[in-house]
């Protein structure tokens, strides 16, 4: 009984440790309490609102308030940083997520950019899955050519049956058929790779 009260004391402790590391704010930002620059921080890496009461929370668990005051001046002035224009096409560019933070005067245009940057960043994405695709083929068909050679010989050792050889002879024909198809789908996907590539091109 007394093992089993040990052992859940063990997970608790480790609990509560793991939260804490998940805390937004360590206790010696909390106790530094520079909420304009935590805020302005904030705002430079255009995260949301939502951050403010994971802060609070954080500041909480050490009994020290969170001045939301001076938090919000430095997120705004961070925010006009992250929703320049040039920032919006490379965080696009770049795959980041947007959570639609920037304001109202700032954002058609910040928008315009990112969206941009977000096409060439999926065409990228476009590309490189058609890279893979045309990769995993070409070791399919690479194997396929392999089994077709090895039943080949063995199609022309001596000592098999008629019914081993028709058996065998039935299993070439079979990958032949495949290599076909695998020949018509590299073709296939070699020209949709070029076509993509094309248009990645014209993009950039």
């Amino acid at each position: 009984m007394e093992a089993k009260r040990s052992s859940i004391s063990v997970v608790l402790i480790s609990l509560v440790a793991l939260l804490s590391g998940c805390a937004s704010l360590s206790e010696e930002e909390c106790v530094t309490g520079d909420w304009y620059g935590i805020g302005y921080s904030d705002g430079l890496q255009g995260r949301s609102e939502t951050f403010l009461s994971n802060h609070q929370e954080a500041c909480a668990e050490y009994t020290i308030a969170f001045d939301v005051k001076p938090y919000l001046m430095g997120r705004e002035e961070g925010l006009k940083r992250y929703c320049h224009q040039d920032n919006g096409y490379r965080l696009g560019r770049s795959g980041a997520k947007y959570h639609y933070v920037c304001p109202e005067d700032l954002e058609p245009a910040f928008l315009e950019t990112y969206q941009s940057g977000r096409q060439v960043y999926q065409q990228e994405q476009q590309v490189r899955e058609l890279e893979k695709e045309l990769e995993r083929q070409e070791k399919e068909l690479h194997e396929v050519e392999l089994q077709a050679q090895r039943t080949e010989k063995r199609l022309i050792s001596r000592g098999l049956s008629s019914a081993e050889r028709e058996d065998l002879l039935f299993k070439l024909r079979e990958f032949e058929r495949e290599q076909r198809t695998s020949y018509y789908q590299l073709q296939h996907l070699e020209h949709q790779l070029l076509q993509e590539r094309s248009k990645l091109e014209y993009m950039d």
